[in-house]
């Protein structure tokens, strides 16, 4: 990727995200006749002095500066620097760019297309959610995500000082509370209207860089050229994947680059640009141990075994495909994500699918074959785990905040959830729904297979089983480039 791609698309579009131990999101309106001053702050947002927004060629030398001193305190645990770092990014929902529009009459940002091109993100997610993924209805989501949302700021850094004055001087040059408005509702565990606050769970508890359920989060992701190390590739061959499935060059696939008079084309300002899906996920995790007790009826030997089939992944991230039995060992200090690093250079063609079920999380997202469909499904995810750890607080609510880009809903998010997630017969007739995202239409139960779906004469083995994560909130957003910020979005 040249250098002045790296300095136009904004910072959070890679597989390692922002560097961050705390984040915030924070969700605004744009106020009514305030649409002409909301641009024009917007301007000033990313302005060459003042450069509130981050680009990616900021963001990897943040990286470059961490990984460094990362080394010096792995070879000397005395040494524990950490490097000073805050970003910030800032999308839009297809409101909040019917709002910008407002504010540029003299200027047209052709979104009528994007209802053709780009048709949920036009429609949203409260209505494409529970129409088709089979959300819970928007009444039933947390309070903040009932309203209307025109923009996101998510935010990220190393330390809540850090983090909190990056958000209060964005907030300040948007014209805050006047120009860009709270939302007028919460989501708990944060207590605090129109924001989800949190931080990385704590390396004293070895469970940094871990989700809720136990497991190492954030391994598989699309590797691309110019932009993740030479290395990286060297140790996962399989996710080299084209630039243009995560960050926008052009328009959908099926569209006659060519014609401008083509009715699924996208306006230029949106090259560089990515969609972001975010969603709260509220995790169940008694639910899930109770369900991983069951191992004996899955023809496992343990709970943890049990729990990887459930995945495809042990908790330490080794793939169950190479390691059908047992993790492979590794010392304590590596569980921090310090030094060991689980392999993510794997395929299943001809692995027996009762070492790692079809219905596993991690084959029923990414399946792993050379189909067209499968590589274009790829996404950037870049969330993190919200609320206390169940161990001090079991009563507390908990869970993920998922987030994840790419250059199209359809192929992407929308395709992975509703065509193999929430698809019982994906890949074959007897694999059941995805057991940690599966969504149901009907009672929310659901049942997945831990042996060889190809063997009718094994038993399920776990039965039908309530969700174990529950959808409390989200929206679809576009995260634009750069200069589309300063010199389309943005006026004078």
């Amino acid at each position: 990727m040249a250098q002045g791609t790296l300095n136009n698309v904004q910072g959070d579009l890679f597989s390692r995200g922002f560097p961050k131990y705390n984040e915030s999101y924070y969700f605004f309106s744009i106020a009514s006749e305030k649409e002409r001053d909301f641009c024009k702050a917007l301007k000033t947002l990313v302005s060459d002095k003042d450069k509130h927004i981050s680009s990616l060629a900021k963001v990897l030398a943040d990286w470059a500066q961490i990984d460094g001193v990362t080394k010096k305190n792995r070879e000397d645990p005395s040494h524990r620097q950490i490097i000073p770092t805050s970003n910030a990014l800032i999308a839009f929902t297809k409101g909040g760019l019917n709002k910008i529009q407002a504010g540029l009459p003299d200027r047209s940002l052709d979104l009528n297309n994007l209802k053709l091109s780009d048709p949920a993100f036009d429609m949203g997610m409260p209505i494409d959610g529970p129409k088709n993924l089979n959300d819970p209805l928007r009444s039933e989501w947390d309070p903040l995500f009932r309203h209307r949302i025109h923009g996101l700021l998510k935010v990220a850094g190393s330390c809540p000082s850090m983090v909190e004055k990056k958000l209060d001087d964005i907030k300040s040059v948007l014209g805050h509370p006047t120009v860009i408005k709270d939302i007028a509702g919460h989501s708990p565990p944060t207590s605090v209207d129109s924001r989800v606050d949190r931080q990385i769970r704590t390396y004293e508890s070895k469970m940094n860089g871990h989700e809720h359920f136990g497991f190492r989060d954030g391994i598989s992701q699309p590797l691309l050229r110019g932009i993740n190390s030479d290395h990286a590739f060297e140790h996962d061959k399989y996710m080299k994947t084209d630039q243009k499935i995560i960050i926008i060059s052009g328009n959908p696939p099926g569209t006659q680059d060519g014609i401008k008079a083509d009715p699924k084309r996208r306006p230029p300002w949106m090259i560089d640009g990515s969609f972001l899906a975010f969603r709260k996920l509220e995790q169940n995790v008694q639910g899930w141990i109770d369900l991983v007790n069951k191992f004996e009826s899955a023809g496992c030997g343990s709970a943890e075994q049990c729990g990887a089939k459930l995945m495809g992944r042990w908790k330490s991230g080794d793939p169950i495909t190479l390691y059908p039995e047992n993790p492979p060992e590794y010392h304590d200090q590596s569980v921090s994500g310090c030094k060991y690093r689980p392999t993510n250079d794997f395929r299943y063609k001809g692995v027996n699918k009762f070492v790692c079920p079809l219905g596993a999380h991690i084959r029923k997202v990414n399946p792993r074959t050379d189909a067209d469909s499968v590589k274009m499904a790829r996404l950037i995810r870049n969330g993190i785990p919200y609320g206390t750890e169940f161990l001090d607080y079991p009563d507390d609510k908990r869970g993920l905040l998922f987030a994840c880009y790419q250059s199209s809903l359809e192929n992407s998010f929308r395709f992975v959830q509703q065509s193999w997630c929430n698809v019982a017969t994906f890949p074959l007739s007897r694999t059941g729904y995805d057991p940690f995202i599966g969504q149901t239409s009907d009672d929310g139960l659901l049942h997945t297979t831990p042996h060889d779906a190809n063997d009718e004469g094994l038993d399920p083995g776990l039965g039908t089983f309530a969700k174990m994560v529950t959808m409390k909130g989200g929206d679809y957003f576009f995260v634009p480039s750069i200069k589309a910020l300063r010199d389309t979005l943005g006026s004078d």
